[in-house]
C-alpha cells in the first residue's frame, strides 16, 4: 500500500507537470500565429507612413522574428527517442509535402527579412507586402492546424496518465480486498480466538481456585480423621499398654502418609507435571491390609456386608510403588461403599505369574450401588460426600505412568464392578545379614530437627550402621574433614548451611566419592532435579518408612562393601 500511495503521488505530480508542459507547448503553438500576423501587419504600418530609410517599428519587427524564431526551435526540440512535443501527425505537419510546416516558416522569415531590408532602403513596394500578407494568410491556416494537433496530443498523453492513475486505483482496491479477505478478516477471527481464550482460561482459573479451595478444606478434614486417630490411640496406649492401639496408631499414620502422598499429585495435575512413581519393595498383602480393614469399618458402619478375599501369592515381596497401590484400591472401596445404601461390597485381590519375575495385580471391587448411570445422573449430589474427591482424574493417570488398566462394567441386577490390573516386579530379598554381622559402617545424619534424627537414628540402629548425627552442612562438612564415612543421609532445608551447599561442598571442595541419600520434605521437582546435579546418589521423601529405607541404604553401602 505505501508503495501504490507514493506511486499515485508520482503519476499525480507527473500529470500535472504533464499538464504544464503541454499548456506551454499549445501556448506557444498558438503564439506562432499571432507572431506571424504581427510581423505582416508591422511591414504594413511601416509601409503606410512612407518615412524614408527609416523603420519606426524596427525593434519590435526584429524581436517578433528572433521570438518565431525561439518558438520554433522549442517545438521542434530533440532528445534521444526523438521530437519531444510533436506527434506522429505533427512531423508529418512540420516535414511532408504538401504542407511542410516547417519550410513554409524558414521561407516567410526570409521573406520578412527581404521586406525589412527593402524597407530600409525605400523600396518595399504595394506587391511586395501583397505577397508576404498572402503568406502569412496561407501559413496561418496551416498553423491553425498545427494548434490543434498540439492539442489533441497533449490530450492523449493527459489521457493516459490517467489511465495510469485509474489502474493504480483499481489496483489499491484490489489489495485492500485481498488484505481484508486474507490479513484483516483472519487478523480478526485471530483475535476474538485469543479472546475467548483468554476468557476460557479465565473461567477455567476460576474454576480451579474454587476448586483449589474446595479441595483444601477436603483435605484438610480428611488428614484430621487419621490425626484423631493417632492421637486417640496413643492416649488409650499410654493408659492400657494394649498392642492392639498401636497397630490402629501404625495404620493411621499410613492413612496420613498416604493423604499426603494424594496432596502432592494433586498439585502435580493442577500444574499438568508428570508424577513421579516411588517404587519400593514390600509385601503386597500388607500393602492391601491397609485401604482393606479402613473401609471394611466404613462399610460395617453403613451396614454394608464386606467381603475382602486376598490370594496368598500376595504374601511374597514385590516391587512397586505401594504407597499409590493402596490409595488405588482404597479410592475404588471408597468410591464403592460411597455410593452403595444397602446390599454388600467385596474385593477379589490375586496375583498373576509370568516369566522372568514380572507379574500382575488383579483387583476386582463389585458394589450393588446406582451403577454407573446412577451416579453420573446424580453428580450435584456426590459433592456432599466425604473425600478428597480426586477421583478418577489421579486415578486414571496414575494408573496409565503404572502401565496398567483400569475397566468399568455394569452387574447384574444392579452394582458395578471394576477390574485394577497393575504390572509388578517379583524381588528376591537380599541376604545381607551376614555382612551386617561382619563388619559396621559408619553413616553421617545430617537433620536438624531432633525427633526426626532420633527415629531415622534407630532405624539406622536396626540395620547395625554405626551414626553420626549433625545438624545442618557446616558441621556435616566439618565431620568429613576429620572421619571416615560409608554413607552420607542428607536433609535439604537446614539453617546455617543448607543440604545443597553441603552436598556441592562434599563433590567440588572435598572430592569425596562416598554415596549420599538425600532424605527430605522437600518434594519440588526443581529441588530434586537440583540435588542430582550437585551430586547426590538418590532420595527419600518424608516422612519415610524402615523398609523403605532400608532398601536405599542397603543399594548404597552393599556395593561399597563388596568393593572394599
Amino acid at each position: 500500500m505505501a508503495i501504490l500511495i507514493t506511486t499515485a503521488m508520482v503519476t499525480m505530480q507527473v500529470l500535472l507537470s504533464q499538464q504544464s508542459i503541454s499548456a506551454n507547448v499549445i501556448n506557444t503553438a498558438g503564439m506562432q500565429r499571432m507572431l506571424s500576423q504581427k510581423a505582416a501587419l508591422l511591414l504594413g504600418n511601416e509601409y503606410i507612413k512612407e518615412q524614408q530609410h527609416k523603420f519606426v517599428n524596427e525593434q519590435a519587427f526584429l524581436e517578433t522574428l528572433e521570438m518565431m524564431r525561439a518558438n520554433h526551435a522549442f517545438l521542434l526540440e530533440k532528445n534521444a527517442q526523438g521530437y519531444v512535443h510533436l506527434s506522429p501527425e505533427l512531423e508529418r505537419l512540420y516535414f511532408q509535402e504538401p504542407l511542410a510546416l516547417e519550410a513554409q516558416l524558414k521561407s516567410y522569415l526570409i521573406m520578412l527579412l527581404d521586406s525589412h531590408r527593402l524597407a530600409l532602403s525605400d523600396q518595399l513596394s504595394i506587391e511586395k507586402l501583397e505577397q508576404v500578407n498572402a503568406r502569412s494568410q496561407q501559413i496561418l491556416v496551416v498553423l491553425d492546424k498545427a494548434v490543434t494537433l498540439h492539442e489533441e496530443f497533449a490530450n492523449e498523453k493527459v489521457a493516459k496518465i490517467q489511465n495510469a492513475e485509474l489502474l493504480i486505483w483499481l489496483l489499491g482496491l484490489i489489495i485492500l480486498a485481498i488484505e481484508v479477505r486474507w490479513i484483516f478478516y483472519p487478523m480478526e477471527i485471530s483475535i476474538r480466538d485469543k479472546i475467548n481464550h483468554l476468557q476460557r482460561m479465565r473461567q477455567e482459573s476460576n474454576r480451579l481456585k474454587h476448586s483449589k479451595g474446595e479441595f483444601l478444606a477436603r483435605a484438610s478434614h480428611e488428614m484430621r480423621t487419621p490425626l484423631q486417630a493417632i492421637l486417640g490411640y496413643l492416649h488409650l496406649y499410654q493408659e492400657t499398654k494394649k498392642q492392639s492401639h498401636l497397630d490402629i496408631v501404625n495404620r493411621s499414620a499410613q492413612q496420613l502418609h498416604v493423604l499426603l502422598s494424594s496432596i502432592d499429585d494433586y498439585n502435580a495435575l493442577s500444574e499438568q507435571k508428570n508424577i513421579k512413581l516411588e517404587t519400593k519393595v514390600a509385601r503386597l498383602s500388607d500393602t492391601l491390609d491397609l485401604p482393606i480393614s479402613l473401609h471394611e469399618g466404613v462399610a460395617r458402619n453403613k451396614q454394608l456386608q464386606f467381603q475382602a478375599e486376598v490370594g496368598d501369592e500376595l504374601k511374597q515381596v514385590v516391587e512397586c510403588d505401594h504407597n499409590r497401590v493402596a490409595w488405588l484400591v482404597g479410592e475404588l472401596l471408597g468410591n464403592a461403599i460411597k455410593f452403595t445404601e444397602h446390599g454388600e461390597v467385596s474385593i477379589l485381590a490375586f496375583g498373576v505369574f509370568g516369566a522372568h519375575e514380572q507379574a500382575n495385580l488383579v483387583c476386582e471391587i463389585s458394589d450393588t450401588g446406582p451403577g454407573m448411570t446412577g451416579i453420573k445422573s446424580n453428580d450435584d449430589e456426590t459433592k456432599n460426600y466425604q473425600g478428597m474427591q480426586l477421583g478418577l482424574a489421579r486415578a486414571r493417570l496414575l494408573i496409565s505412568m503404572m502401565g496398567g488398566q483400569l475397566v468399568f462394567s455394569e452387574c447384574k441386577p444392579r452394582g458395578t464392578k471394576v477390574r485394577l490390573e497393575l504390572p509388578i516386579k517379583l524381588t528376591l530379598q537380599n541376604n545381607t545379614a551376614q555382612h551386617r554381622e561382619g563388619a559396621t559402617q559408619k553413616v553421617l545424619l545430617v537433620e536438624d530437627n531432633l525427633l526426626n534424627a532420633r527415629i531415622v537414628i534407630s532405624m539406622l540402629e536396626k540395620l547395625r550402621l554405626s551414626v553420626v548425627h549433625t545438624i545442618n552442612g557446616q558441621e556435616a562438612i566439618n565431620a568429613l574433614q576429620s572421619e571416615e564415612f560409608s554413607l552420607v543421609i542428607m536433609d535439604l532445608n537446614m539453617p546455617i548451611m543448607d543440604g545443597f551447599l553441603a552436598i556441592k561442598l562434599i563433590r567440588q571442595s572435598l572430592g569425596l566419592e562416598l554415596p549420599i541419600l538425600v532424605l527430605t520434605a522437600n518434594t519440588s521437582e526443581q529441588s530434586i532435579a537440583r540435588v542430582y546435579e550437585l551430586g547426590a546418589s538418590t532420595h527419600l521423601f518424608k516422612p519415610v518408612d524402615f523398609t523403605a529405607l532400608q532398601e536405599k541404604v542397603e543399594a548404597l553401602l552393599i556395593p561399597t562393601a563388596l568393593s572394599e
